[in-house]
């Protein structure tokens, strides 16, 4: 599989309207989201002020792209990835680990407004 996975700070941006995260989301093919950016999305719905609305909002955008959810696989990746930034004395926040090793699984460029996924190797 190729193409991207986009992170939910983009995803964010761009339904708010950012002009930068439009043009971003515009210039991408195949775009595919990680079941730990939708929960991020939910996360962010229910503890808003607009719950319904956004709740419905983010429904409405997860159903337009495939999902892509985490396995065994997924799991070994993110073991090594951490172990990896551990050695180094580096933190990156857990969910974001996870989208990493959903992306390097499926051979998918991370879409990020964070500039630690580019730390991440394998």
């Amino acid at each position: 599989m190729n193409g991207n996975i986009v992170d939910t700070n983009v995803i964010i941006k761009m339904l708010n309207g950012d002009s930068e995260a439009i043009q971003i989301f515009d210039s991408l093919d195949h775009i595919h989201i990680s079941v730990i950016t939708a929960g991020e999305l939910f996360y962010g719905a229910n503890k808003s002020s607009q719950r319904e609305e956004n709740l419905e909002l983010f429904k409405d955008f997860l159903r337009e792209y495939p999902m892509i959810g985490i396995d065994e696989k997924t799991s070994q990746i993110y073991g090594e990835l951490k172990a990896g930034l551990v050695k180094t004395g580096m933190n990156i926040p857990e969910n974001d680990l996870w989208i990493a090793a959903t992306a390097f699984q499926h051979d998918l460029t991370v879409v990020s407004f964070d500039s630690h996924f580019k730390n991440l190797k394998l």
